[in-house]
């Protein structure tokens, strides 16, 4: 590995391609408790207002496959809250819509709330008041103590995206692309399992077979491209540093955006701050 390092990695936005986006869009704004921002053509756009940000995208992909049940390259993603009283608030808001938990665990003061929206992505709610992960072993959440914690609030405030787990046919090329070519810091959490960037924003890895994993992102539902900030001098570097590589990648002519595929073939988007 190279001395190539993107450093701390902000996920501006997960782009996901959908059939229903009427159907996503009850789920992600209604639920999960984002503003809808904007819709353009086929494209939903939903995040915060203040400060103005843009978390999700849906595209919506009629001519897309849907693959229900079968295997996906984003297995799930996390979306971490800042207090117990947010994570309390996705769980009334759930209720309320007589929409299922999947699943509700605890360690310590650790609690997540993990969902299946309505075409098959897993997302995670999760609260952790330390950064230090607690190592105990997880119990279910008592609902009725949580729910106590609800203040009611119909959208969720000051949270971000902070992991992505992926399925790959080949973690051994997929880790040399993160790492070899993006300079991420690589992880070895378990014999299947890395994490990447420890502390900042992780992308988790599993290795998988059929499904989805293989097949083009603009062909079926699901995982369209990851969206990151970095500043004017990462984006040089990385510019010249995929050139050096002689990898095959876009930049506009304002050199603001820089869009390559890795291994697993998801897109990844850089954009200035």
């Amino acid at each position: 590995m190279g001395n190539f390092h993107l450093g701390k990695l902000n996920l501006k936005t997960i782009a996901v391609r959908v059939r229903d986006r009427d159907g996503m869009i009850h789920f992600y704004r209604d639920i999960i408790g984002l503003h809808l921002l904007r819709e353009e053509n086929e494209l939903a756009i939903l995040g915060y207002k203040d400060p103005a940000s843009e978390l999700l995208w849906l595209e919506e992909s009629p001519r897309a496959d849907e693959h229900r049940g079968e295997i996906k390259k984003m297995q799930r993603f996390s979306l971490v809250v800042p207090n117990l009283e947010e994570l309390a608030n996705v769980y009334y808001r759930a209720e309320k819509e007589d929409y299922p938990v999947k699943s509700a665990l605890q360690a310590d003061d650790e609690k997540g709330l993990l969902f299946e929206d309505p075409e098959g992505n897993e997302i995670e709610i999760f609260y952790a008041p330390s950064k230090e992960r607690s190592t105990s072993e997880p119990i279910k959440i008592d609902f009725t103590e949580l729910e106590k914690k609800a203040t009611k609030r119909e959208k969720i405030h000051g949270a971000y995206f902070d992991k992505i787990h992926l399925n790959v046919s080949d973690i051994e090329k997929q880790q040399a692309f993160l790492a070899d070519i993006l300079g991420l810091k690589v992880h070895d959490e378990s014999d299947e399992e890395i994490l990447l960037n420890r502390g900042e924003f992780n992308v988790g890895l599993s290795t998988a077979t059929g499904g989805t994993i293989d097949l083009p992102t603009d062909k079926v539902l699901g995982l369209d491209f990851l969206q990151f900030k970095v500043s004017k001098t990462k984006l040089l570097e990385l510019s010249k540093h995929l050139s050096d590589k002689q990898l095959n990648f876009f930049c506009d002519k304002k050199k603001s955006l820089i869009t390559l595929y890795d291994a697993a073939g998801i897109e990844w988007w850089f954009v200035l701050k």
